[in-house]
């Protein structure tokens, strides 16, 4: 998921946003998780995703105050992937999209996804990571988009991907 977040946003604006895996945000617009300075709390998990966004400093930083930052400030933090000109947030957006849609394995983005967020949630150890990646990496290894990925490359072409996750999902092993 990605925002294209090419304003403002202040309180729940923002806490949506940090739910998303990639973020656009605009360099001149303003931020805040600003409930604290309404009498009510940060919501959408903003305890859970800006720490682990940003560490523990920056989410008591930004939780406790309810100050107000900018694009390049929350870049620098981690809180936005890019900052770019208003403007252009949302053209980029889509470029990062299409670039994905295109040149990523469906499979190997949602097996990534799915790894990435569980390591977050269940706080898995490196061991454990290291052993879930290995063991998703043999999944993968062999199948026709991996095959379809070399090809491509080596053919200086865009690939053309057939592995659907809609079709062959496997929930992720648990440990």
């Amino acid at each position: 998921m990605i925002a294209a977040v090419n304003g403002h946003a202040i309180g729940i604006g923002l806490t949506l946003a940090l739910q998303a895996d990639i973020r656009i945000m605009a360099v001149d617009a303003k931020y805040a998780v600003a409930q604290v300075r309404r009498g009510v709390i940060p919501d959408c998990m903003s305890h859970w995703t800006l720490p682990h966004l940003a560490g523990g400093a920056v989410a008591a930083d930004l939780l406790l105050t309810g100050r107000t930052f900018g694009g390049a400030e929350a870049a620098a933090m981690g809180i936005a992937t890019r900052a770019l000109h208003a403007g252009d947030v949302l053209d980029h957006a889509m470029e990062v999209a299409r670039d994905i849609a295109v040149n990523v394995a469906p499979m190997s983005a949602a097996l990534s996804k799915r790894l990435l967020w569980d390591t977050m949630i269940k706080g898995y150890t490196p061991r454990q990571v290291a052993d879930l990646e290995t063991e998703l990496h043999h999944r993968v290894m062999g199948s026709a988009d991996a095959r379809e990925g070399v090809e491509a490359f080596v053919q200086r072409r865009a690939p053309r991907w057939s592995v659907s996750v809609a079709r062959e999902w496997k929930p992720l092993p648990e440990r």
